[in-house]
């Protein structure tokens, strides 16, 4: 029985070491290494998983000599295994790891730090790796002992007993039981080290003797505090010492502007930003910010009622962390350019700011501007023609008014965007709208469009005080209306207005100044006047301007009537704003010319806008869309045209003339048949033909229409 015992205890210790048990295979340096597998681990020494394996640099660890762990992690092939979770644990804790988990790299390796917990801390403990590979888990140890550190601070000097600012100085620490068969590991801190105002050489170090120097330089802690607080610890013990180190607090050097923000305010009551906020720094000979020291601030300007801090006295304060004042100032009912003094209290240290003026910021009747990108759009017959209308506004100073002021666009046919704000485009104050042709389209063919916006009427400064005074010549501005024949007058009966925001109603007297004068394009509905000057966003400053939508057909008439015969065909058309301003012209309908052997046809390129027979309202006369190419060819053998003149079609309120050059080049020929063709920017052409006769009497004249 005892010898069948004995087999079976031999066959177990056997297949245990078959089976891979009982601690891992040792490290390339022998110290503290193991491997393990996952649960099942590998047989016969053939590896069927993957395998994390464990190294230390050292089976033993001190403050001053700490470890390297070393985890390897291979998979079944025995391939390293990169980018992946290895964790870290110190079973006993007598020791720990820098981090708790690390990435392994590309040749499977996670590599952690291994330090004793404490200084005072001695005994034998084991690091645990873990980490899953091919949804397996793996673990690894290593076994490790901690060396105790019997060290004290024993002192803790300055070379100095108190520092000048800026200075550098000598720090001593005495260490108990320091040597180089028991280093530590040491950290200098402070309250001005951390603040980034004092340097300290070296900060951490690791001490083999009893005394250690390091330098210490102030670089601003003094203008924060009287004294620095100076503490050094052994690492991973509670050894420490303080120290309190005294330092002079440098003195002013100079008071420096720094910024205005914004730069720009405007009139109290103006709606817009009216307060700027002003910055000033104290700063030493070091060119750093002091805290804590008293400036005094005050106006250079009370003009129109500039105030600082809602006063005009002067106002004291104390410079912050960073070295900085700080002060507001509100603008008045004047443009004007401020400045604030700022002086250090007690001493002739001072500055002056820049950079902030109030402006009126309001846009001036004057200066507000408007135009068009084309005045002659092929729009009469054509939805979606598309045009643009520009503002610049300025305020009475010609300065540009805040960006975002907002501008009204109404028209009278069409369509057009209703609101449009300013922007600041290379430091002027503009907007654009967007229009497209559209009903309802006037008879005429002539959209009006107004564009308005909350300013101030326009006067001249005699005295030059940028501000109204009674008895100064101003513009008395009305209700804006929509101004349907553009002639200036206000007609109930068909003149849409805008009302005021304060209901006026007293005659709008005439300014005695040109500059002042109103015209069509700043309509203003009498009667509807307050008899004063009206700034402050009381009034609307406008402008109005008229678009032609041109049909895509032209009706070309002739301008000169010199070689025409009495088979004419006159036509009346209107000529102004008004109806009844009308005029005869000879339409170009299959005429005769008679000329010499060469000359020239000068026509009208206008449009066919058609009038109103329901309505009893003429055709007007307005000219073919921009961009219309005129044309002449000639089917006629020995006869040349050109033309001379007046194509393109420009952008343009009134019809313009177009010439016809023609030659006769064979001395046979007297007669020939010259084709005109208008084109429209769509593409519609209308063609005319005229037969130029030479060598033959005209044999009647076509009258004067």
């Amino acid at each position: 029985m005892m010898i069948l015992k004995r087999i079976l205890s031999m066959l177990a210790v056997s297949t245990l070491v078959a089976c891979g048990g009982g601690g891992g295979d040792s490290g390339s340096n022998g110290f503290g290494s193991g491997g393990g597998t996952g649960e099942g681990g590998g047989t016969g020494g053939t590896t069927s998983k993957p395998t994390l394996t464990l190294s230390l640099s050292s089976n033993s660890i001190s403050s001053a000599n700490p470890g390297t762990l070393t985890a390897t992690l291979k998979d079944a092939k025995g391939n390293a295994l990169a980018g992946q979770v290895v964790s870290f644990s110190v079973v006993r804790s007598l020791a720990v790891t820098n981090v708790a988990t690390a990435l392994t790299r590309t040749d499977g390796t996670a590599v952690v730090i291994l330090s004793p917990a404490s200084s005072t801390g001695a005994g034998a403990d084991e690091v645990v790796a873990t980490a899953t590979a091919s949804g397996t888990t793996l673990t690894a140890s290593a076994g490790f002992t901690v060396q105790a550190t019997n060290v004290t601070i024993s002192s803790f000097t300055s070379a100095a007993a108190s520092l000048g600012a800026y200075g550098q100085t000598s720090l001593t620490i005495g260490l108990s039981g320091a040597s180089i068969g028991s280093p530590v590991q040491v950290t200098v801190s402070s309250a001005c080290l951390t603040a980034g105002k004092a340097s300290i050489s070296p900060t951490k170090f690791s001490a083999t003797t009893t005394t250690v120097t390091l330098q210490y330089r102030d670089i601003g802690c003094g203008a924060l505090q009287a004294s620095d607080s100076l503490q050094a610890v052994i690492d991973g013990s509670a050894s420490a010492a303080s120290l309190s180190l005294p330092i002079s607090s440098p003195a002013v050097a100079s008071l420096a502007f720094i910024s205005t923000s914004p730069e720009t305010i405007f009139l109290k009551g103006s709606g817009f930003t009216e307060a700027s906020t002003v910055i000033f720094e104290v700063r030493d000979a070091n060119s750093s910010p002091l805290p804590n020291v008293s400036v005094a601030m005050r106006l250079l300007t009370l003009t129109g009622g500039v105030t600082m801090e809602g006063a005009t006295a002067d106002v004291v304060r104390a410079s912050d962390a960073l070295g900085r004042v700080t002060v507001r100032v509100n603008s008045g009912t004047l443009p004007t350019p401020v400045r604030v003094s700022a002086t250090i209290v007690g001493s002739s240290i001072s500055t002056v700011s820049s950079n902030l003026s109030v402006a009126v910021g309001l846009p001036s009747q004057l200066n507000f501007s408007f135009s068009q990108a084309i005045k002659n759009i092929e729009g009469y017959n054509i939805d979606g023609t598309t045009n643009t209308y520009q503002i610049i506004a300025a305020d009475r100073s010609g300065n540009p008014v805040p960006a975002g002021t907002s501008i009204n666009f109404v028209a009278e046919g069409g369509q057009i965007e209703a609101i449009r704000q300013t922007t600041l485009v290379n430091g002027i104050a503009r907007t654009v709208a967007n229009f497209v042709s559209a009903e309802p389209r006037p008879v005429d063919g002539r959209v009006t469009i107004t564009s308005y916006a909350l300013g101030e009427e326009s006067f001249i400064d005699l005295n030059g005080n940028n501000s109204y005074d009674a008895g100064e010549p101003f513009q008395d501005l009305g209700n804006v209306f929509k101004d349907r024949n553009f002639d200036g007058s206000y007609a109930a009966s068909v003149d849409e207005y805008v009302p005021l925001v304060i209901n006026n109603a007293s005659a709008c007297s005439a300014s005695t100044s040109n500059l002042l004068l109103l015209d069509p394009s700043m309509p203003s509905v009498p009667g509807t006047c307050d008899g004063r000057w009206s700034g402050a966003g009381q009034v609307y400053v406008r402008r109005a301007t008229e678009t032609v939508l041109s049909t895509s057909a032209a009706r070309p008439l002739w301008a000169s009537i010199g070689g025409l015969a009495a088979t004419c065909s006159p036509i009346t058309l209107q000529v102004g704003p008004s109806p009844t301003q009308t005029a005869g012209f000879i339409r170009v309908a299959g005429d005769t010319w008679y000329g010499g052997t060469d000359g020239t046809l000068t026509l009208w390129a206008a449009d066919a806008n058609p009038g109103s027979v329901i309505q009893g309202l003429p055709p007007r006369l307005n000219p073919m869309a921009a961009g219309t190419v005129v044309s002449a060819t000639t089917p006629s053998p020995g006869l040349t045209v050109s033309v001379s003149g007046g194509s393109p079609v420009p952008s343009t309120l009134e019809a313009t003339l177009v010439a016809i050059a023609y030659a006769f080049t064979d001395e046979t020929k007297d007669s020939g048949l010259i084709n005109i063709t208008f084109r429209s920017p769509s593409g519609v052409g209308t063609t005319v033909s005229v037969q130029v006769v030479r060598r033959t009497a005209r044999p009647t004249v076509c009258p004067n229409p």
